[in-house]
């Protein structure tokens, strides 16, 4: 499986926490950033060179900064989420039928144990050929 970390966004939703120089993904909750919280998830799944990093070149620092030797994809400008994820896709050479799991960068999920659980079983789901979408009630 490979998994895109969707990284790019500039979060002004969360103004004034969040700025164009260090976006939501960027800032610290509990002395981690929600993308190293990301990442860390991530690498419960897969291995490093499975996990890309989807950004922007402003960002690209921030993303080594917590990801040393990190597979940047640098989208070419920001477009929102479906451009990136499908930007992200066309870079990486996926095998036939090969898993892709997307993973926000700014989203606080906890326990990590429950998120591996709910990958694998969606794992298994999308094995059958099947698309799966995570969400949650707001």
């Amino acid at each position: 499986m490979k998994i895109i970390i969707l990284a790019g966004g500039k979060g002004t939703r969360l103004w004034p926490m969040s700025r164009k120089t260090s976006p939501k993904q960027f800032l610290k909750l509990n002395n981690k950033t929600l993308f190293k919280k990301t990442l860390e998830r991530c690498l419960l799944l897969e291995k490093p060179e499975n996990i890309f990093v989807s950004t922007n070149k402003d960002y690209s620092f921030l993303v080594q900064k917590e990801f040393k030797n990190a597979n940047l994809i640098i989208e070419p400008f920001s477009k929102n989420t479906g451009p990136a994820i499908l930007y992200a896709l066309k870079k990486l050479n996926l095998k036939n039928n090969e898993l892709v799991l997307v993973c926000p960068s700014d989203h606080f999920i906890t326990p990590d144990s429950e998120f591996v659980k709910s990958i694998n079983k969606a794992k298994e789901i999308a094995k059958s050929n099947h698309i799966v979408t995570f969400g949650i009630k707001p």
